[in-house]
C-alpha cells in the first residue's frame, strides 16, 4: 500500500489546536510578569512604609530622649553639683523609663560623675563622638547606630548639655537606648516577612544597622556591596535584583529615611530572597502552566479521538475505496460512513461518480471490444484478400505460362519450321520472318517477367533466400542502385503463405527505396536470430522521418505491418537524416510440425 507523504490532516489539527493555546500561554506569561511586578511594587510600598515608620520612631525617640535628658539636666543643675544624690535619682528614672540601657552624667571633660554603670560608656567619655558633638553644638546629640554595645546589645546614645544660669556647660547628661527595644514596632512588622529577609539601615559610607528576620535581632552588618550601596543611596525609592555578599539572589527594595534630626543620606533597604519574594506568583504561574498543559493534552486527546472517529476513519475508508477503484475494481463503493455531514455527502458524490465511471468504462469496453472485433475482422479480411490475391496471381501466372507461353513457343517453333521449308526466300520475306521471330522472343521475355512478378517461380521451387537473391539482382538491373545481399547461409523453411508475405514485404521495401530514399547502396541481411527470422534492409539515403512513418497515408508501411500480424511478426523503421533508413522485420520461426 502506498504510504502518505507530507503533513497529515491529524498533524494540522494538532497544530491548529496548539496555535489556539498560544495566546493563552502568552497571557499566562504576561500575567506572571504582571504578578511579579505587583509583588515587587508591594515590597517597595512595604519598604517605604517601614522607612516612614523608622523615621517616625526615630523622631519620637529623639523627642523622648530630649525630654528625659532635659529633666535629668535640670535636676543636676538644681542639686548644684552635689553628685552624691544623683545615683538614686538616676536609678529611679531608669526604673520608670523603658528601653534605656544606661543613664549617666559626666563633666565637660568627659569624666563620669554619676551613673554609667553599664560597661558601654566607660569612666572617660571624652573620646566619644556623640559627647564631642554635644559639647560643640550645646544641644542634643545622637550617636551612631553601630559600634556601641552594652552587654552585647546594640545601643544608641543620646547626650544633652546641662547649662547653668550663665548658659555655660556644667555637665553632659547621656542615655543609652536598647536598639532592639527601640525598633520593637518595626520588628513586629518584619516578623511577617518571608524567611531569609533582612532590613538594613544604610548610609552612603556603610551599613549602619541590620535586622535579621530569622535571628529576630538587630546587628551591625559586617559588609555591604559598595556598588550596590551607591546605587541605593544615590537615588530615591526603587527596587532592583542582585546577589548579596553570600551569592543569594535577592530583591532589594529601598527608600530614603526622612529624619528630622539627621541631615545625612540614609536609606532603609528591605532585602528578600527572590525565590521567597516571588513564591506566590511562581506558584500561580506553575499552576496556570500546569492547567494549560493539562488543557492542551486533553484537547489533543479529544482531537485524536474525534479526528479518528469522525474524520480519519472515514477518510481512510474513502482512500481504500479510491485505491480499489484505481486498481480496477469498478464495483467498489464507500456506502454510508457515519452521520450525515460534509464527509458523508462527499462519500455519496464519490459513489455516484464511481457508478457513472463504471457505466462509462463498461460502455467503452463494449465499444472497444466491438472495435477490436471489427479490426480483427478487417485484418482477417485483409489477410484473406492477400491470400486470394496470391492464389489469383499464382493461377494467372500458371495460365499465362501454360497457355500463352506454350502458344508463343509453338509459334516460334512453327516460324523456325517455315524458315526451313522455304529455302528460296526473298529478302523481304526474310526481313519479315526475322521481325516475327524478334516479336515472339520479346513476347516470351515479357511473359516471363509478368509471370515472375505475379508469382516468382524461384520462390516456389528454391525458397525465400534464393527468391530474394534473384529480386536483389533484378532491382540492381532496373534501378542502377548498388544492392547486395550478405551471405549468412540461412535458408528458412516457411509455409508458402509466410514466404509469400515476406517476399512481398521485401519487394515493397525495395520499391520504397527506389522511389523515395535517394540511396546509392542497399544492404540486405537474412538470418536466424534466437529462433526468430530477422530480415534487415539498410540504405544510405536521406533517411525516413517520424512524420512519414506515422503518416495516415503511409499505406505501404501499414500493409507491411498487417501482413505480419497473423504470425505475430513485427516491422520497425528507423531513419536518421542524411544517414539512411533501416528496416527490420522479425518473425517467429514456425516449428517443424507447422511447416508445409
Amino acid at each position: 500500500m502506498q504510504r502518505f507523504s507530507g503533513t497529515s490532516l491529524k498533524t494540522r489539527l494538532y497544530l491548529l489546536v496548539l496555535a489556539a493555546f498560544v495566546p493563552v500561554a502568552a497571557l499566562i506569561f504576561y500575567i506572571a510578569e504582571e504578578q511579579n511586578d505587583m509583588e515587587t511594587a508591594e515590597i517597595l510600598q512595604k519598604t517605604m512604609a517601614l522607612a516612614r515608620a523608622a523615621a517616625n520612631e526615630e523622631n519620637q525617640l529623639v523627642a523622648s530622649a530630649r525630654s528625659l535628658l532635659s529633666a535629668v539636666a535640670d535636676a543636676f543643675v538644681l542639686l548644684d553639683g552635689r553628685t552624691e544624690k544623683m545615683p538614686g535619682f538616676l536609678d529611679a528614672v531608669m526604673r520608670q523609663s523603658d528601653g534605656y540601657a544606661d543613664l549617666g552624667v559626666a563633666d565637660p571633660d568627659g569624666r563620669l560623675l554619676a551613673g554609667g554603670r553599664a560597661s558601654g560608656a566607660g569612666p572617660d567619655l571624652s573620646g566619644k563622638a556623640w559627647f564631642a558633638a554635644c559639647l560643640q553644638s550645646q544641644d542634643l546629640a545622637m550617636g551612631s547606630y553601630h559600634g556601641e554595645h552594652i552587654d552585647d546589645r546594640p545601643v544608641l546614645y543620646f547626650a544633652l548639655p546641662a547649662l547653668d544660669d550663665a548658659r555655660q556647660v556644667v555637665a553632659v547628661v547621656f542615655a543609652a537606648l536598647d536598639l532592639n527595644w527601640i525598633n520593637r514596632t518595626i520588628s513586629r512588622q518584619l516578623a511577617e516577612l518571608p524567611k531569609g529577609s533582612r532590613l538594613t539601615l544604610l548610609d552612603a559610607s556603610r551599613g549602619m544597622l541590620r535586622y535579621d528576620v530569622d535571628a529576630g535581632r538587630w546587628s551591625v552588618p559586617a559588609r555591604f556591596n559598595a556598588a550596590l550601596r551607591r546605587q541605593i543611596t544615590d537615588g530615591g525609592p526603587g527596587t532592583l535584583s542582585a546577589p548579596d555578599e553570600e551569592g543569594v539572589l535577592r530583591i532589594y527594595a529601598f527608600a530614603p529615611l526622612a529624619s528630622a534630626f539627621r541631615q545625612s543620606n540614609k536609606s532603609v533597604v528591605l532585602e528578600i530572597p527572590q525565590v521567597q519574594a516571588l513564591a506566590a506568583s511562581r506558584r500561580i504561574f506553575i499552576r496556570n502552566v500546569t492547567l494549560l498543559a493539562v488543557s492542551a493534552l486533553m484537547a489533543m486527546l479529544s482531537i485524536w479521538w474525534a479526528g479518528n472517529v469522525f474524520i480519519l476513519r472515514r477518510v481512510h475508508a474513502m482512500v481504500r475505496v479510491s485505491r480499489k477503484l484505481a486498481a480496477g475494481d469498478l464495483g467498489a463503493r464507500i456506502g454510508r460512513i457515519g452521520v450525515r455531514d460534509e464527509l458523508s455527502h462527499l462519500a455519496g458524490v464519490f459513489d455516484e461518480m464511481a457508478a457513472a465511471l463504471q457505466t462509462r468504462i463498461e460502455r467503452e469496453e463494449r465499444v472497444m471490444a466491438s472495435l477490436e472485433r471489427s479490426r480483427e475482422q478487417l485484418r482477417k479480411l485483409s489477410a484473406y484478400q492477400q491470400e486470394v490475391r496470391e492464389e489469383e496471381r499464382h493461377r494467372i501466372a500458371r495460365e499465362i505460362h501454360d497457355q500463352f507461353g506454350q502458344s508463343l513457343t509453338i509459334l516460334k517453333m512453327d516460324l523456325a519450321w517455315l524458315k526451313k521449308q522455304l529455302p528460296d526466300r526473298t529478302p523481304e520475306l526474310n526481313t519479315k520472318m526475322e521481325a516475327m521471330d524478334k516479336v515472339i522472343g520479346e513476347a516470351l521475355e515479357t511473359l516471363h517477367a509478368v509471370t515472375a512478378e505475379l508469382r516468382p517461380v524461384m520462390l516456389d521451387d528454391f525458397g525465400l533466400a534464393a527468391a530474394m537473391e534473384w529480386q536483389v539482382e533484378e532491382f540492381r538491373k532496373r534501378s542502377g542502385i548498388d544492392c547486395r545481399m550478405e551471405e549468412t547461409g540461412f535458408e528458412p523453411e516457411l509455409p508458402k503463405d509466410q514466404a509469400a508475405a515476406l517476399f512481398r514485404i521485401f519487394q515493397e521495401t525495395l520499391t520504397n527505396i527506389m522511389r523515395h530514399a535517394q540511396a546509392e547502396t542497399v544492404t540486405v541481411r537474412l538470418e536466424n536470430d534466437k529462433g526468430d527470422l530477422l530480415l534487415e534492409v539498410r540504405d544510405n539515403g536521406r533517411g525516413i522521418t517520424e512524420a512519414e512513418i506515422n503518416a495516415p497515408t503511409a499505406f505501404g508501411l501499414l500493409g507491411m505491418r498487417e501482413r505480419l500480424y497473423p504470425w505475430n511478426g513485427r516491422v520497425t523503421f528507423d531513419g536518421s537524416p542524411g544517414q539512411g533508413t533501416r528496416v527490420v522485420i522479425r518473425l517467429p520461426l514456425p516449428s517443424k510440425g507447422e511447416r508445409l
